[in-house]
């Protein structure tokens, strides 16, 4: 990979679940599930490898996983732990490079440009084995789509590495539902014309791509083709916080869009609260089914941090679209951050909300943020 950068994926392997096999020798090799408990409307976490021999996943509903695996071992996260276990492990990574973006708790990107990055792939793989007693998949490429599909094939407690030379016969036959941003109704469509594979792909007239995707279109070429400029960021304090979610099937349910936003917005409140910020402005970004997006913003009076003052002006921001189109995806975020300290609730008086969001908090850290909703979030 000379003369290109060198990008490193490392995705921990069955995060939640393996910290608790490994933190619990009785659990090991059976199937442990971590997320909410059998009889509650929850979803599972992470389930170690184990659990997935029978059918469960994360994201699952946990009635579904209690039936596909009844005896499961089914825990409730314990995030304090996990959250220090990933400290730890990005820690060992910054040894090597000052440049890694964690990208969720249990992954991130590490720019090693030009150094030998197999060589560091291995090095840290057998660092946090040794080190933290977990296994992580590493994925080494010239590009982050690339790092990242290579660990991927290569799970669990793998190496894969997808050079420039190569990358066109590692895409050959992958299906077009493994590239980034390609859901269920992409797949669909391009099923239709014939495109199974990113080979298939690559055989098809660049007019076509824009001219059946829209602006999505070029990001979908580029893919086919292995080509993706995206840096690897430095970890820097939050200029803004967001949540977002896409849809496995558009969505016109208005009911249904302004559940998911109040559930975003919880999340950005959480995490604002975690990291004792408040924001003074609340947005939202809306993608249709043709790959338009908007985004709109409302300054506040006064900074927030509470659930609903967040999720009242995400509220307020969508009913103004005054749109009936297909949502693909939908998304809150929180900007012009300031120290926590400030924050005035706007719906609650006094020190109300202060007191019911560290109890709401509390809950959240102990059995999952799922446990706990704004009523808006619980569609009818």
């Amino acid at each position: 990979m000379e003369d290109s950068r060198v990008i490193i994926l490392i995705d921990a392997d069955a995060f939640f679940a393996a910290i608790e096999q490994r933190d619990h020798p009785e659990y090991r090799g059976k199937p442990v599930i971590v997320g909410a408990r059998p009889g509650t409307r929850g979803v599972v976490s992470t389930c170690s490898y184990e659990a997935r021999k029978y059918g469960v996943r994360s994201a699952m509903p946990i009635s579904q996983a209690y039936r596909l695996c009844p005896h499961g071992i089914y825990l409730p996260p314990n995030f304090k732990v996990y959250s220090e276990v990933s400290k730890a492990m990005f820690e060992i990574c910054e040894k090597y490079t000052p440049i890694v973006e964690p990208v969720s708790i249990d992954e991130g990107y590490l720019d090693v440009t030009p150094s030998d990055g197999v060589s560091i792939a291995r090095k840290i793989r057998e660092e946090i084995r040794e080190t933290l007693g977990m296994t992580v998949t590493a994925g080494v490429s010239y590009c982050r789509y690339l790092a990242k599909m290579a660990a991927e094939e290569n799970k669990p407690d793998g190496l894969g590495v997808v050079t420039r030379e190569n990358a066109l016969d590692f895409l050959n036959d992958l299906p077009v539902g493994k590239l980034p941003g390609v859901g269920p109704r992409t797949v669909e469509t391009l099923l239709q014309h014939g495109v199974r594979t990113c080979g298939d792909l690559r055989t098809m007239p660049p007019a076509w791509f824009e001219k059946t995707f829209g602006k999505f279109g070029t990001r979908l070429y580029e893919l086919a083709f292995g080509i993706d400029d995206t840096p690897v960021g430095v970890w820097r304090a939050a200029k803004s916080v967001s949540e977002e979610t896409t849809f496995e099937e558009d969505q016109t349910d208005k009911e249904f869009l302004i559940a998911v936003l109040a559930r975003l917005s919880q999340d950005v409140g959480f995490r604002l609260r975690e990291s004792r910020y408040s924001a003074r402005t609340v947005s939202i970004k809306v993608r249709y089914s043709n790959f338009d997006t908007i985004t709109r913003a409302k300054s506040l009076p006064a900074p927030v941090s509470s659930d609903p003052d967040i999720f009242q002006a995400a509220k307020d921001l969508f009913e103004k679209l005054q749109s009936g189109r297909p949502v693909r995806l939908l998304g809150v975020g929180a900007s012009n951050l300031s120290d926590q300290g400030v924050a005035q609730p706007m719906l609650l008086g006094g020190k109300s909300w202060d007191k019911a969001s560290q109890a709401v908090d509390a809950l959240r850290k102990k059995y999952g943020k799922k446990v706990i909703n704004l009523g808006a979030a619980i569609r009818k």
